[in-house]
């Protein structure tokens, strides 16, 4: 039960990550994952986890390596092929020469072969956190493939070498010729590894679909078995796993597939499933992480024979040793005018260059690899400082994350989505558009496509008033403010007028009572205090708790609303007094916005009265019509519904992407709350 409670806490500390990112997404989330993971260390727990690198590899590297090639941008790694190789196997191998001699001479109690093996360690830039800085920090696109194509490339060639470092000091021999054939058969092997296995299941499934075998959970098992199936072959057979499962994602990602309807269903079982694994081994791989690090700096920290800040000033100088060398290799080898091919640039682009040295973070396989040194040589003796090289390791892991963390987002170029210019905001408001229509695009059915057409055009026509704004930035803020405090003075009228009917006996009070909650409602959407995620929960915890605490109350509410639904004829009479009040407080917002028109406001005031006269025109539309709309309108209600949280995750990523600022995140979520309650208004009034 043990491990069963830590797998559970584990799980609950990966979701508490993203929760803390929500709140945070300045701080990458696996530095966050990496602090959480400390403190699970810290816990008092019956279970410790002693990890295990080769299960480390096989369990975690290997699937999301395999995703990481499964999604690869094809063109990309083509066009770039000649820089990638330059970086995954040019620059390891510059590094294990250079960081090894340099930390045998900088620390001579680690011996020669041992330093090399630190540094073979430390070369592979990690996929897992490139994948995530990338996501939030907005980077050039040749720059994220160039180091989503290295990151895929490098953990073969680090790994090699880091096996060939540590023989040589376990066994005392090393043969630079023997090496170098070495290696060619374990990556080429790797390679070929995985494409023959990859071609052997494309034909297995061929034929197992040909006997009728269309199951969509069989296929999606022996998909998820691949990474894992392929790797331990290659292992096996003596060649890398690594470059087996980046190889056969990338054959995977060449797949030509016919679109039939079992295609199409194992294509949207496929994306839910590998998203869920994907997210829960990229949480664990860094929570691990921070697990490992109390034992391994409380070790060098109480008993190394190196003082305790000449190991923080030995872990700052190899990481800076590291991103120096990146950089130096990457801006003497030209590779960033390569990449800007046609830009006519006759030197490297300093910027680019700084950039791409910044963003080789190391990670799980540079933990892994060190957690790998034996305890022991051939001889018997304990493997020299193999604590020190742990803890160092570690260091420069967390070192490297921190300053991509730091450093990347202020020099990463703001384009215009950054910056606070009328321009920006504009190109984000039809950006969140863009992307809803997309999003509804894609989950069209035939049930639903009606409702869906007129909810996509909804958002094309918010896209085509967007398009029409002003570009002044003083003028629009101005107008935006007085139109804000207006839409307020218009929901007292509404209010006002209502209580006046009320008083003339003009409007029941219960079409009164159910109005009023929809003013309500629409009054906490313009003061920022709309739906939410929390809201909702907010709301439905308060309604659970009045069913708990006045269950008589409720239970008659409920009844008579059962009975009036039954009541077909006392129904739609309720719907039409609420309707006609409505409709007459919407005469009145009018009259009184014409009162108010002149040649000084027209900007203001225009653009409501337009949005008013729409309202007119539905309702005018709607009337006599409820039955047949019935079922289009419930339709049209659950879209609608969609389009929202679609458009609310879509602010939310933006946000923590770095790409919008907190005032226009707030100034989107409170023109959301304001659409939402329009779209769900009639919900409210019933």
């Amino acid at each position: 039960m043990d491990i069963f409670y830590y797998v559970l806490i584990m799980l609950a500390t990966i979701l508490i990550s993203n929760v803390v990112n929500r709140f945070i997404p300045f701080v990458s989330i696996p530095l966050i994952q990496i602090g959480l993971g400390v403190l699970v260390a810290c816990m008092p727990l019956a279970f410790e986890l002693k990890l295990n690198p080769e299960l480390f590899l096989v369990l975690f590297i290997a699937p999301l390596l395999f995703n990481d090639g499964k999604r690869t941008d094809r063109q990309a790694l083509w066009n770039l092929r000649a820089p990638i190789l330059m970086l995954a196997l040019g620059l390891v191998f510059v590094t294990v020469l250079v960081i090894g001699y340099f930390v045998n001479w900088m620390i001579p109690t680690i011996p020669l072969a041992a330093a090399f093996a630190l540094a073979a360690a430390l070369a592979p830039t990690d996929a897992v956190a490139v994948g995530s800085l990338s996501g939030r920090i907005d980077l050039p696109k040749k720059i994220t493939h160039l180091l989503e194509g290295e990151a895929l490339m490098n953990d073969a060639s680090g790994l090699v070498a880091f096996q060939f470092a540590i023989a040589a000091m376990v066994t005392g021999v090393f043969s630079i010729w023997s090496a170098s054939v070495s290696f060619v058969i374990i990556a080429v092997g790797g390679i070929i590894c995985g494409l023959v296995l990859t071609f052997i299941k494309f034909k297995f499934l061929k034929w197992i679909r040909s006997l009728g075998m269309e199951d969509v959970t069989l296929h999606m098992l022996i998909q998820i078995l691949t990474p894992f199936v392929i790797y331990l072959v290659a292992e096996e057979l003596h060649v890398s796993g690594i470059l087996a499962v980046v190889a056969a994602g990338i054959m995977h990602a060449f797949e030509k597939r016919k679109m039939d309807p079992m295609t199409v269903k194992l294509n949207v079982v496929s994306q839910g499933t590998w998203s869920v694994i994907i997210f829960v081994l990229n949480g664990l791989v860094f929570i691990i992480l921070g697990t490992q690090l109390p034992d391994i700096i409380q070790v060098v920290w109480q008993n190394s024979g190196v003082s305790n800040w000449q190991v923080v000033f030995y872990v700052l100088l190899i990481t800076f040793s590291l991103i120096g060398i990146r950089f130096l290799w990457i801006h003497l080898g030209w590779l960033i005018p390569h990449l800007m091919k046609g830009n006519d640039l006759s030197k490297p682009n300093l910027r680019a260059t700084v950039l791409t040295s910044l963003s080789g973070v190391r990670g799980a396989v540079t933990l892994a690899s060190a957690l790998s040194i034996p305890f022991v040589l051939g001889d018997g003796s304990p493997f020299p400082q193999r604590s020190l090289i742990i803890c160092i390791a570690s260091g420069v892991i967390l070192c490297s994350l921190i300053i991509a963390t730091a450093i990347l987002p202020i020099l990463a170029r703001k384009d215009e989505s950054k910056s606070d210019s009328p321009r920006a905001e504009k190109s984000m408001k039809l950006s969140v558009c863009r992307h809803v229509v997309e999003q509804l695009n894609r989950e069209i059915t035939s049930e639903n496509k009606a409702a869906t057409q007129v909810v996509m055009d909804d958002y094309r026509g918010r896209m085509r008033a967007i398009q029409k704004e002003d570009i002044d930035a003083g003028k629009q803020r101005e107008i935006d403010k007085e139109q804000h405090a207006l839409r307020l003075q218009i929901v007292e009228w509404e209010k006002q007028n209502t209580e006046k009917l009320l008083t003339q006996g003009e409007a029941s009070k219960q079409a009164a009572n159910r109005y009023n909650n929809y003013l309500d409602a629409m009054e906490k959407a313009l003061s920022g205090r709309g739906r939410s995620r929390s809201g909702m929960m907010g709301m439905m915890f308060k309604r659970l708790m009045r069913q708990v605490m006045h269950p008589k109350q409720w239970q008659k509410a409920k009844e008579k609303m059962s009975e009036m639904k039954q009541n077909p004829e006392q129904y739609q009479e309720m719907i039409g007094e609420i309707r006609d009040l409505r409709e007459k407080n919407t005469h009145v917002v009018n009259e009184n916005l014409m009162a108010l028109l002149n040649d000084t406001n027209q900007a203001v005031i225009w653009p409501l009265i337009n949005e008013n006269k729409r309202i007119m025109e539905q309702m005018k539309q709607e009337r006599g019509t409820i039955k047949s709309r019935e079922k289009f309108e419930q339709a049209k209600k659950d879209v609608q519904l969609q389009a929202v949280q679609i458009e609310r995750d879509v602010i939310q990523n933006l946000f923590e992407q770095g790409k919008i600022s907190r005032d226009l995140a707030r100034e989107l979520r409170q023109n959301l709350n304001l659409y939402e309650t329009y779209y769900f208004g009639n919900e409210e009034l019933a």
